[in-house]
């Protein structure tokens, strides 16, 4: 989805919300509010636990008034056309309201009468439809005086108890005479896209007598529901019984119908599923575990919603992947208040982080459409007070993006060695800045122009600014290489103030002969005239253009480039220095004017069986290869790790690398150094690195195979792996052994792998300090079988040495 909120939605004016359904092309929203106003006109509706509002405008429906006297709690697609169900904690819809579950006209909230629900004696908290039935939860003991514990299902046309449902929800989670005690049933369930099977949370530690606590699924494939053969123990836990008789909070399940995913509260309690996010799969057996979990760190999980692309989840939380936080941000925390989206195979966050701040009580309702996500709240804003969204927003998916394939190598394939003695080419492009800009492609078949848009930068110090301006045309003086996008000119980085002067720094192999070029244009009025801005300029330290003037050297509005030759010492640096008002650059361009012999990256085909001779790439343009500690490729960029524990990226298309970034997803500028919204607290969003980033140094090889990113240390026989986001870059705080590794026999001594893994055909491949290449049978998860060597110095003159050796993808 978009992180942008539509503005197609009113502002609710107190309360909180419970429950979104979309019928036709009106949104339908339920919860304790009692009044709502429409975005724009300011129109005031009196509109008690229920209204709906035109999805395409955001108004409120007018006409749509129905006269519901308590807290509504779910709502569903009515069971014929125009209608919404209606459940949740009133005894009355309009004179004559004669249950706790209705089917109101979505045209004017009038009862259709034909549908007459059988009445329950307590609150109705979930309804979902199957088949020509209705699943209703809640907390009641009897419908339409029959013995129900919290379950119970009624016909779907005209609202009868109908008997399929008999399935006895009994005895509180936690409250045992002391601590907190809320009543007993089912408060959130969801059914398959099939209609086969039924998930269903609640306070109760039994189903029809048997132990299902907390979460029980139901087969209603035959002539009466059932209890599916499906059971875990880990909602066993007391998740601070003083505070919570039960701390699941919703479930929902996938639309392929695979799988599900849980959200709690219960503060952190370490070894539990309190205040966190679990994904469970449709698999039978007892003591089942889940497929992944995903905590918060010690807050309350409240809403979830599955597509197809991700698990999005809503609550109090101020962080994610932070398994070890308690209260506090550890290692792996990333920042997401009040929302989150997941990766659906791994439960790591993914890029998107639109946030709410103010968090409240957090984010309750979370519902997903084909075109959207609608979030429900208790607050009024998206973002960092950012977006007035008066407790229900919706983030459209136009505006959002595809995420990344997480596309792997795999054999046959190129293997590529960094620290490899290559040919270096002359007029070899080493970096492009579109200085203050975003990122843009080339046209010369060479690197892209790399985006310089953030407050930070690998290369530049801090202090200075971005501004951009494209209001008038402008023409290229013959200084500027053909090379050049002219979009290069709409934005620059000008520096406001003296101390510290803006300055960029770019590794450059020492010796290396390079031209530095510099492009710069005055198109703003307020520098239109000669002596109006007047800076100098310093290359390693020495004033290469002492007074510099575009406007003088070429005129207003025309693009100019100066160009350097520069014998690098190691690293290139670029200082501009005050004169007359600010230094502004509008791009940097480094290119190699010599060529030679260097360290960089050459390639090998290999299938399996053959490999392939070593042939030159590139990647000579001063990175030490050497420092390397573990490379991996996932689609067309690759991620590195180096001995001064940083990771770094930069794409690669299997010629040509971009220029290298540093990786760190924990530090977002949107969120850094916010205050979190806590009475008295001192406490910020900022996240923590993982806890591999401290590994880097001793790592010696990495490789990613879907969603997981795989490692082996010096000196330790075991191969570890933790979840990786390819649309995020963020790495799993948790770290998980592949079984079957850790012994020291045989070829088997990952402890003494030397740079090179990666996974293809059912094998794990690693090479050996003694420069052999060793395969041995895993899965992903398990090895078996021994390993054998299958290439090296002695087998077929190959030595697979390597700081960090990576199949391309």
């Amino acid at each position: 989805m978009s992180a942008v909120p539509s503005t197609a939605t009113p502002n609710i004016n107190d309360g909180t919300v419970n429950a979104i359904v979309k019928v036709d092309n009106k949104v339908f929203v339920g919860g304790t509010f009692t009044g709502v106003t429409d975005r724009g006109t300011g129109t005031v509706h009196s509109r008690p636990y229920l209204f709906a509002f035109d999805a395409t405008t955001g108004l409120v429906d007018p006409t749509f008034a129905p006269n519901i006297n308590d807290e509504v709690l779910s709502l569903q697609p009515g069971s014929q056309p125009g209608t919404v169900f209606v459940g949740g904690r009133f005894t009355g819809v309009q004179a004559g309201g004669w249950s706790r579950l209705v089917l109101l006209n979505t045209t004017d909230g009038s009862v259709v009468s034909s549908f007459k629900a059988a009445s329950f004696n307590g609150a109705v908290n979930s309804v979902k439809q199957f088949g020509d039935r209705i699943l209703v939860g809640g907390f009641f003991t009897t419908a339409a005086g029959n013995v129900r514990n919290g379950l119970a299902s009624v016909n779907a046309t005209t609202g009868d108890f109908d008997p399929y449902v008999n399935i006895a929800l009994t005895g509180h989670h936690n409250y045992n005479g002391t601590g907190a005690s809320s009543s007993v049933g089912a408060t959130e369930l969801d059914i398959t896209p099939d209609g086969t099977k039924a998930v269903v949370l609640g306070n109760f530690k039994q189903a029809n007598g048997g132990d299902y606590d907390q979460v029980v699924v139901l087969d209603l494939t035959g002539a009466a529901a059932a209890i599916a053969a499906w059971h875990t123990n880990r909602f066993d836990d007391r998740c601070k019984a003083t505070s919570f008789d039960k701390w699941v909070r919703d479930v929902d399940i996938s639309p392929d119908g695979t799988y599900f995913v849980v959200v709690t509260t219960g503060a952190p309690n370490a070894g539990t599923l309190c205040d966190a996010a679990s994904r469970w799969n449709f698999v039978t057996g007892t003591n089942l575990q889940p497929a992944w979990v995903a905590y918060t760190g010690g807050d309350t999980l409240l809403s979830v919603a599955i597509t197809g692309t991700a698990v999005y989840v809503g609550g109090h939380q101020r962080w994610m992947n932070n398994a070890d936080g308690k209260d506090t941000a550890m290692q792996g925390a990333v920042a997401r208040p009040g929302l989150a989206a997941l990766e659906p195979g791994t439960g790591i966050p993914m890029a998107w982080n639109p946030g709410r701040n103010p968090r409240g009580v957090g984010a309750s309702a979370l519902y997903a459409t084909e075109d959207g996500l609608y979030v429900g709240s208790d607050t009024p804003y998206i973002g960092n007070y950012e977006y007035m969204r008066g407790r229900i927003a919706y983030f459209p998916l136009a505006g959002g993006q595809t995420p990344p394939a997480g596309v792997s190598g795999d054999l046959p394939t190129e293997v590529f060695f960094p620290n490899s003695t290559v040919t270096v080419p002359a007029n070899d492009v080493l970096y492009r800045i579109n200085a203050g800009g975003p990122e843009l492609a080339s046209t010369d078949g060479e690197m892209a122009w790399l985006a310089d848009t953030a407050s930070t930068s690998l290369y530049r110090n801090s202090g200075s600014t971005a501004n951009t301006i494209v209001s008038n045309t402008i023409t290229a003086h013959s200084s500027v290489p053909a090379s050049t996008p002219m979009a290069v000119f709409d934005d620059r980085r000008f520096d406001p103030s003296a101390a510290p002067e803006m300055m960029w720094n770019f590794p450059v192999a020492a010796g290396t002969q390079v031209e530095v070029r510099l492009s710069f244009v005055a198109r703003d009025w307020n520098y239109s005239s000669a002596g109006q801005r007047v800076f100098d300029i310093k290359i390693d330290g020495v004033v290469r253009a002492d007074d510099y003037d575009t406007v003088a050297q070429v005129g207003y509005k025309v693009a100019h480039t100066l160009k350097f030759p520069v014998t690098s010492d190691g690293t290139i640096n670029i200082e501009f220095i005050h004169g007359l008002l600010n230094p502004a650059v509008d791009a940097i361009e480094i290119v190699r004017t010599s060529g030679g012999t260097g360290l960089g990256v050459a390639k090998r085909t290999y299938n399996g069986t053959t490999a392939g001779a070593l042939t030159g790439v590139g990647g000579a343009d001063g990175t030490v290869w050497a420092n390397l500690r573990g490379a991996f490729m996932v689609d067309n960029t690759l991620y590195y790790g180096m001995s001064d524990s940083n990771f770094y990226k930069r794409t690669f298309d299997g010629v040509n690398f971009g220029p290298a970034s540093l990786h760190n997803p924990h530090s977002d500028p949107r969120w850094d150094g916010v205050l979190v919204d806590e009475f008295g607290s001192t406490a910020t969003y900022d996240g923590k690195k993982t806890a591999i980033y401290t590994e880097l140094p001793s790592v010696r090889s990495m490789f990613y195979s879907n969603g997981r990113l795989y490692y082996t240390i010096t000196g330790n026989n075991s191969l570890f792996w933790r979840y990786f986001s390819p649309d995020s870059g963020i790495i799993g705080s948790q770290r998980f052994q592949a079984n079957g590794s850790g012994t020291s026999t045989s070829l088997e001594w990952l402890g003494t792998s030397s740079g090179a893994l990666f996974l293809s055909g059912g094998y794990a491949y690693w090479s050996r300090t003694d420069g052999r290449l060793v395969k041995r049978a895993f899965d992903g998860t398990a090895f078996s079988g021994v390993a054998t060597a299958v290439s090296g110095p002695a087998i077929d003159s190959v030595n697979w040495t390597s700081p960090g050796a990576f199949l391309y993808g």
